[in-house]
């Protein structure tokens, strides 16, 4: 248990300066690569990618795995892992036959789906459709690899992974913009790099995993038992994955490739946030399946997690929203320009509901650790939904932004009012402690931040770099000091004062 929350401890720590690497690096290569490739282009890269997105779904296997080889190894059941990783493999394989199929179907088709597009765009797209989707295929049987590691609670090597993956991606990229390979060089870079890192987790995973495949093994009840849990993983994905990536394909259709572009910042914005205010949620799988089949397990013990995690995970989020709030358009317009200032306000709509989710994040995690997934599955189907049909009717008139205002409406009736009724009834969570222990304890901050940000937009209202830097700064400063003298706890300071010690237990 030690080493478990050492290992969650310093894989978020290399998890933050993993993001802070992308945030930085992406401030500057982003609109360097734009000036480069083109507004139109960095539309059409979009595109594509949420294109072999949104067919390569793995049906919920990779979830599937680490969940089930965390269960049993919480159960201490090897033979059963051996067992299982020999069905699911060859469930991967097939899959990725399936999908080969399906790529070489919307590659003929691409003309016929995109009216908007025109014809040089059209053979744009299928090149890096061909590209990439490519790389989906051959990549796809190996996603079981970060079940088995996040299973093993190998966070340390997972994130320190993640972050070599993201310096490789960059630097190669600028290498070859500034080489003039162009457009295409993105999908290329991208699969390279890929493959590399698909190669350091086999390696690791033969060195330090006792695991062996019994390829050789098939139960139809153990198949139906993995995908009892993974069909509604399938439909969690699916919904989620439909919401940001089927959009760009909306706007295809109605708007073009402009508005493709002023959403795709809002998703690149809002992919940050998530990732760093969610960094530690994914790493609690293990230790929530111990919590219900392991040799001491305490139910009891799971709403005091989810309020300790929430709490941290608030602690960030709240930051990053409220500086947001009153300094985000200053932001992009000075990063991207004025033509890119829609992209501020459907980023608030894409970010203001995980103010609620993103600390509720155990809860979620819980329902799959007790193959009570399918829940999680309903309220994800209502966003997808809602955010979908809105998102086509909207966007005729209003553009990207209409699909800013139908994602906010699906989240929060699907993600926020519906789930927190699921973590009520199926959880016997007392929400209304979480939320007073999380939110009303933490509100403070955030509200010292919009208003000192309010005062500040008064009095600098030039919009340059070194204002905004100045707002940021002051605002960061703001929170931190409200935070820690008016609303964190023991433990929350004892985080800090082992990260600036450097003692990490």
């Amino acid at each position: 248990m030690q080493n478990s929350s050492r290992q969650i401890k310093i894989g978020g720590i290399i998890s933050y300066i993993a993001i802070t690497f992308s945030i930085v690096s992406g401030l500057i290569y982003t609109p360097w690569m734009m000036s480069i490739i083109g507004q139109a282009d960095y539309g059409l890269y979009t595109l594509a990618t949420s294109l072999v997105t949104m067919v390569t779904i793995d049906l919920g296997l990779s979830q599937a795995v680490t969940r089930f080889v965390s269960k049993y190894r919480a159960e201490n059941d090897i033979e059963s892992i051996n067992k299982f990783l020999g069905i699911v493999y060859k469930l991967f394989i097939m899959l990725s036959l399936i999908f080969l199929i399906l790529l070489i179907f919307v590659y003929l088709n691409v003309d016929r789906i995109f009216l908007k597009l025109n014809n040089e765009e059209i053979e744009k797209v299928k090149i890096l459709l061909s590209i990439a989707g490519f790389y989906a295929v051959v990549s796809f049987p190996f996603n079981t690899l970060d079940g088995l590691i996040v299973s093993g609670e190998r966070f340390i090597f997972q994130k320190s992974i993640d972050l070599l993956s993201k310096v490789l991606n960059i630097v190669l990229m600028v290498i070859a913009l500034k080489a003039g390979k162009g457009l295409f060089s993105l999908v290329i870079v991208n699969a390279i790099v890929g493959i590399f890192i698909i190669g350091i987790k086999l390696y690791y995973l033969c060195k330090n995993n006792s695991q062996k495949i019994e390829w050789n093994y098939f139960d139809s009840r153990m198949v139906k038992k993995i995908f009892s849990f993974s069909i509604w993983v399938m439909v969690i994905t699916i919904s989620q994955r439909l919401i940001l990536s089927i959009t760009p394909s909306i706007l295809g259709i109605t708007s073009g490739s402009k508005e493709i572009a002023i959403f795709s910042i809002a998703m690149t914005i809002e992919g940050y946030v998530w990732t760093f205010s969610s960094v530690f949620g994914g790493m609690f799988l293990p230790k929530v399946s111990r919590m219900i089949y392991g040799e001491n397990a305490n139910l009891s013990d799971l709403q005091a997690l989810m309020i300790k995690v929430g709490r941290i995970q608030l602690l960030s989020l709240s930051a990053i929203i409220s500086i947001f709030l009153v300094a985000g358009k200053d932001f992009i317009i000075n990063w991207l320009g004025n033509d890119f200032e829609n992209s501020f306000y459907i980023t608030v709509l894409m970010i203001l509901p995980g103010l609620i989710t993103v600390p509720q994040s155990i809860g979620s995690t819980a329902l799959t650790a007790s193959n009570n997934v399918k829940y999680n599955a309903f309220s994800k189907i209502v966003v997808a939904v809602i955010s979908i049909c809105l998102s086509y009717f909207l966007s005729l008139k209003y553009g990207a932004i209409g699909s800013g205002i139908a994602i906010f409406i699906g989240n929060l009736i699907g993600s926020v009012i519906i789930q927190n009724i699921i973590y009520i009834k199926v959880l016997k969570i007392d929400i209304w402690i979480f939320f007073k222990e999380c939110h009303l304890s933490m509100l403070f901050p955030f509200i010292i931040v919009i208003l000192t940000g309010i005062l500040l937009n008064y009095f600098i209202k030039e919009i340059e770099w070194i204002n905004t830097i100045f707002k940021v700064l002051t605002l960061l400063l703001v929170y931190g000091l409200s935070s820690f003298l008016t609303t964190m706890n023991s433990y929350e300071k004892g985080l800090i004062s082992e990260l600036l010690k450097g003692k990490i237990n």
